[in-house]
Order: structure tokens, then C-alpha cells, then sequence
């Protein structure tokens, strides 16, 4: 996750934004993670950071058709918190799309700015 997280900073330093940096990281980070546990074994991810208008997005694509699921609060679970992080964190909301053609889907987080 090193890549996707240094891409977000290499971003908010560019776009003199590097106070957005650590959340930024976090859920780009939660984002890749989750792509990778969760992916088609043996394929690859993508990851973008985008500026829009008030917002950072963050997006990661990954082949897998099955959608991001959040689960319910398991204070005794050793891992599936990464999606309830992103919502939290997600200022400008978060979401998923399926692409056409069967490609996979995009998962994406937005910091408002």
C-alpha cells in the first residue's frame, strides 16, 4: 500500500493540500487494502487521486464483481473495520460503481475540501 499511499501525498503536496494528507492516506490506504484481500487473486489493482471541485477523490479499481460490503460492528474482530473507517472519514460521501463490459468495479471516498 505504499504506492497508493505516497501517490496521495505526492497529490496534496502538488495541490498545496498537504494538510488533507494523512486522512487522504488513510483512506486510500483502506481503499487498496480492501481491493487487494478482496480482488480476483493474481490481478492487479488501480488506484487515482483526483481534485474535483471542493473534494479530493480517491478511487480504486479492482476486477472483482462483487460489491464492497461493510460489516456490522464486531468489537471483538480482528479485522473488517477499513470500509467503516473510509465512511467515517469520507467527508464528501462514498461509494462503488460496476463498470460496463464486466470490467470490474471502481470504489471511491471523497474528502471535501
Amino acid at each position: 500500500m505504499y504506492l497508493t499511499r505516497t501517490l496521495v501525498t505526492q497529490a496534496c503536496d502538488e495541490w498545496g493540500l498537504a494538510g488533507h494528507d494523512y486522512v487522504g492516506r488513510t483512506i486510500m490506504s483502506e481503499l487498496a487494502t480492501n481491493a487487494v484481500v478482496h480482488a480476483v487473486e493474481g490481478h492487479e489493482i488501480q488506484a487515482w487521486v483526483t481534485r474535483l471541485a471542493g473534494a479530493i477523490e480517491f478511487r480504486v479499481w479492482d476486477p472483482s464483481h462483487a460489491p464492497p460490503v461493510v460489516p456490522k460492528a464486531d468489537f471483538d474482530a480482528e479485522d473488517g473495520r477499513g470500509l467503516m473507517m473510509v465512511r467515517s472519514l469520507a467527508s464528501g460521501g462514498c461509494g462503488y460503481r460496476h463498470l460496463d463490459g464486466g470490467l470490474g468495479k471502481v470504489v471511491w471516498a471523497r474528502l471535501a475540501l
